[in-house]
């Protein structure tokens, strides 16, 4: 069927009057399900409890922190600051950038250099080097 202008311009103003557009209903799944991962991982994020380590002495945290400065080896420190909740926050990973008088200089692996003292730390532990191949999908999936 061949049409000329005027027909082609009826024929699409009826289908314009006819036609029910679902506007954003067409795109609920995808936000739908966007949205529910997100609360779902916002969710455990606020659940996350951290659990208290061993308090070590001024001692042993000193020479763990003096053997990992040494050998340029990656820390975890759990600090004795609870948060509003009364948990502990997450832990400082890093290398030991330095010293100076009392206080440690930590390059923490996500908020740069940081200063801490040794009476603020609860617990310091020496962790593996991090996999680069592990870093990367972390990254991805997030």
């Amino acid at each position: 069927m061949i049409y000329d202008d005027e027909s082609a311009e009826k024929l699409f103003l009826e289908a314009k009057r006819v036609y029910q557009d679902r506007g954003m209903l067409k795109w609920v799944g995808f936000y739908l399900s966007d949205h529910t991962a997100e609360l779902t991982k916002d969710s455990q994020k606020r659940n996350h409890i951290n659990k208290e380590k061993v308090q070590m002495s001024m001692e042993e945290i000193g020479g763990l922190l003096q053997q990992a400065y040494l050998k340029n080896q990656r820390v975890a420190l759990q600090l004795s600051a609870l948060d509003n909740e009364g948990q502990f926050q997450d832990e400082l990973v890093g290398k030991l950038a330095g010293q100076r008088d009392n206080l440690i200089f930590l390059n923490e692996e996500t908020r740069g250099i940081l200063q801490l003292t040794i009476e603020q730390i609860h617990h310091a532990e020496i962790i593996l080097p991090q996999k680069i191949l592990s870093q990367k999908t972390k990254e991805i999936n997030e």
